[in-house]
């Protein structure tokens, strides 16, 4: 049988795919440019997956996995990060990892919307990154807390499940809690994360009511809170929010998101110029245009202001298409792929 890290993790490592996949009776499958590649003829036996398994869980989680069936964890080889889920799928276990990148980026390498540097400055309040699974937001964030990291001295409290990125402190004080290791449960560390005085706070996936509430709560307070969502477009992320809550206390959620939104970001992967894949940024600031839009919940108008505001930093899908083909960072024809056609 292959050698798992001989075969499969450096191979992984020396071709910068992103994703590896596991599983009892298939074949090793790898992710590269957002495009699945069969890796080896060698199809992993019931053995194999239970000796990989054994190599990345401890004991405790080796129990935890067997009472839940899935578990999200971070695994460390030859100083390379990996962000790891093992599942089971007809009765077999499943591995899908997902390779970091061997440092954090600077913010100007994976970003090419000046309004990000500008959010550096904000104090307070809320900054949304939205996007598809594997469409970069994790990066994107890091990359963000690092460069405030080097700028300001405030501190940062991160609550991952599990911690990614691991940051080393410069200028900020740095708390990363993870899920199951260092904090119970996700609201047990939001609710413990007001009492911890941050500055800023990375609350990762914003995932219900109970979450959403507490990072409107935390930006009101003044901190700057940082989350991200699994939505396409700038104008979802905000009914997103709205839709956690039932209907008679959305006019008072869309006062509260309309005073402390600074930004949403959207974003995707698409094909570079030259391989690989660059980050295309759709971006909503909320200006008090946008506060009086989100608080009347008309959110159709929402595009429109970005087109019409595009001199104060917001951008549309289109529009970013056009400044990454100016740049010479994506094809004529990648542009015209993504293209979507806009209503004024």
């Amino acid at each position: 049988m292959v050698s798992f890290e001989r075969s499969v993790l450096r191979h992984a490592i020396e071709t910068q795919v992103s994703d590896i996949y596991l599983t009892e009776g298939q074949n090793i499958q790898m992710r590269k440019d957002g495009v699945l590649i069969p890796c080896l003829d060698d199809i992993p036996t019931r053995e194999f997956m239970q000796m990989v398994l054994k190599r990345m869980l401890s004991e405790e989680r080796r129990q935890s996995f067997a009472k839940k069936l899935d578990i999200d964890f971070s695994w460390t080889f030859e100083g390379r990060r990996f962000r790891v889920n093992a599942y089971f799928q007809r009765g077999c276990p499943a591995i899908a990892m997902r390779l970091l990148p061997d440092r954090i980026p600077l913010l100007e390498e994976i970003q090419h919307n000046r309004a990000i540097f500008d959010l550096l400055q904000c104090e307070h309040g809320l900054i949304l990154v939205c996007g598809k699974v594997g469409s970069g937001k994790t990066t994107t964030v890091a990359s963000f807390l690092n460069a405030l990291n080097h700028q300001r001295p405030v501190h940062i409290l991160t609550l991952e499940d599990p911690v990614e990125y691991v940051f080393q402190p410069d200028k900020a004080f740095i708390s990363q809690r993870e899920l199951g290791r260092d904090v119970l449960s996700f609201a047990s560390g939001l609710r413990s994360a007001l009492r911890e005085m941050p500055d800023v706070l990375l609350l990762g996936e914003i995932r219900d009511a109970d979450s959403m509430r507490t990072a409107l709560m935390a930006a009101e307070s003044g901190m700057l809170v940082i989350g991200t969502l699994h939505t396409l477009r700038a104008a979802e992320a905000v009914m997103r929010m709205e839709g956690f809550f039932p209907v008679n206390e959305r006019d008072a959620i869309r006062t509260q998101i309309a005073s402390v939104l600074q930004a949403v970001f959207s974003q995707q992967l698409i094909p570079g110029k030259t391989g690989g894949r660059v980050c295309l940024s759709e971006v909503l600031l909320g200006n008090d245009t946008a506060a009086s839009l989100i608080r009347q919940g008309k959110y159709g108008q929402i595009s429109t202001l970005m087109i019409t505001h595009r001199r104060s930093g917001m951008m549309t899908k289109n529009a970013a298409l056009d400044e990454l083909f100016r740049k010479r960072l994506i094809t004529s024809e990648v542009r015209m792929r993504f293209y979507e056609e806009e209503q004024m």
